[in-house]
């Protein structure tokens, strides 16, 4: 029997396909394999690469679009303070003025939020302050004046902070779970209606295949093994947010006269974290709403923003993970197929299978062994016996990755903890 070669640094299904060729079959080992990284740190390596190359593309983007309008601003508020400057110290001695500190002062108070008739460190100002410390919002319109009070702040974060991510997670589990749910229910019911109509249409059931980590047909499996498609919940949660984002930005606009672009603005920015705190809520002193119950809706709303686009952050990132993997597959398994990628050369893969790879020539294949008394060849009898083949495949795949399997059992990764960790459980990526 001819000995089962591995490459690292290649998924399953690419090492099930260079190993199920009738007999002995040349193929091309990619860029990855032949650097020996393994898939984690292929997918961690381009990951890295797309950031670069987007954070350039953002920074040439944002300069375009801010750069000339900065120039002006910065021109035309010059312009106004020379003209103040000049009114305020007429009867005074240039050196005697005190303009210039009377502006910083003035600024230091805005940006402490001390300026604003709204208290900060009252009951229900302490408690938004606290939520966006715990939350990572910071949106810095209030923040602590007092050096224990700094302090205090550090201690607290670090304790809330991580509560407030083992919530999100919660919060995550939850909602894809009961996602889940709703999709599994509409899939039953879609699947009685079929069952119920007359004729001898098959009905194909979709199962997660734990060998493989992909969906395989079967007509007589059961749902207990089902997992919903992470492209439909990612639709779903991002319709979700969709309609809440635009929603809270009616509510905003309304009530604290935004134009509604800027509420739209101030949505994403709190939603996701990252509070540049240009635009805050909740700061002026409202008249369509009482400002209790007000204060009430703005905490909910922030609240129920953040929850939901960590909820979609963290499905999104599968999404990218699985055009990782395709990336990774297209650049390490090539099969007759020229390519420049790490100068890859060919190399040999044997092993007992069904699947030529594409453009693979069965004329050419010298697997058939002359036998007398009208036996069947090598190649028929494979051929005739594929429910059998295809099981001692999965055998043999599973021999050879024990080894692997067992000296990784150990080791942290990002699919096993914290949110890649739930949703790879929910739609069943696990490793």
């Amino acid at each position: 029997m001819h000995k089962l070669q591995f490459a690292r640094g290649i998924g399953q299904r690419e090492m099930l396909r260079a190993n199920t060729l009738p007999s002995i079959t040349r193929a091309k080992v990619g860029c990855f394999a032949r650097l020996r990284i393994y898939e984690e740190n292929a997918r961690f390596v381009l990951i890295c690469l797309i950031l670069i190359v987007y954070l350039a593309f953002g920074a040439a983007l944002f300069h375009w679009l801010e750069w000339d309008n900065e120039v002006d601003e910065r021109e035309t508020i010059e312009k106004r303070m020379n003209e103040y400057r000049e009114n305020y110290c007429t009867s005074r001695p240039m050196n005697e003025c005190d303009f210039d500190e009377m502006v910083r002062f003035i600024a230091d108070g805005a940006t402490s939020g001390l300026l604003n008739t709204r208290p900060r460190f009252d009951i229900l100002g302490s408690l938004f302050f606290s939520a966006t410390v715990i939350s990572t919002i910071g949106f810095g319109t209030s923040t602590p004046r007092t050096q224990l009070g700094r302090f205090i702040t550090i201690v607290y974060g670090v304790v809330g902070c991580t509560c407030c991510v083992l919530f999100f997670n919660l919060f995550l589990e939850r909602l894809v779970t009961g996602m889940s749910y709703i999709l599994r229910s509409l899939r039953e019911r879609k699947i009685r209606y079929r069952l119920k109509e007359p004729g001898n249409k098959p009905v194909t059931l979709l199962i997660n295949n734990e060998d493989f980590n992909e969906s395989s047909s079967s007509c007589e499996g059961h749902m207990d093994n089902w997992r919903p498609s992470v492209y439909k919940v990612f639709f779903i949660l991002f319709s979700m947010c969709l309609v809440l984002i635009t929603a809270s930005a009616g509510v905003y606009s309304v009530i604290e006269n935004w134009v509604y672009i800027d509420s739209l603005y101030f949505c994403f920015i709190s939603f996701a974290t990252i509070g540049f705190g240009d635009y805050v809520s909740n700061q002026q002193d409202v008249t369509r709403m009482s400002p209790d119950l007000y204060r009430f809706v703005n905490f909910c709303i922030l609240t129920l923003g953040a929850c939901f686009f960590y909820c979609l952050s963290n499905v999104s990132s599968i999404v990218v993970r699985q055009l990782l993997n395709w990336m990774i597959k297209k650049m390490d398994i090539k099969v007759e197929d020229r390519s420049f990628l790490c100068f890859k050369k060919k190399r040999r893969y044997m092993g007992l299978g069904l699947r030529p790879p594409k453009g693979y020539d069965m004329t050419s294949e010298r697997s058939s062994v002359d036998y007398a008394d009208g036996l069947l060849s090598l190649k028929e009898f494979l051929m005739n016996n594929q429910s059998s083949m295809i099981m001692l495949q999965k055998q043999l795949i599973k021999s050879a990755m024990k080894n692997v399997v067992e000296n990784e059992e150990q080791k942290i990764s990002a699919t096993r903890v914290g949110p890649m960790g739930i949703l790879d459980e929910a739609f069943g990526d696990e490793p």
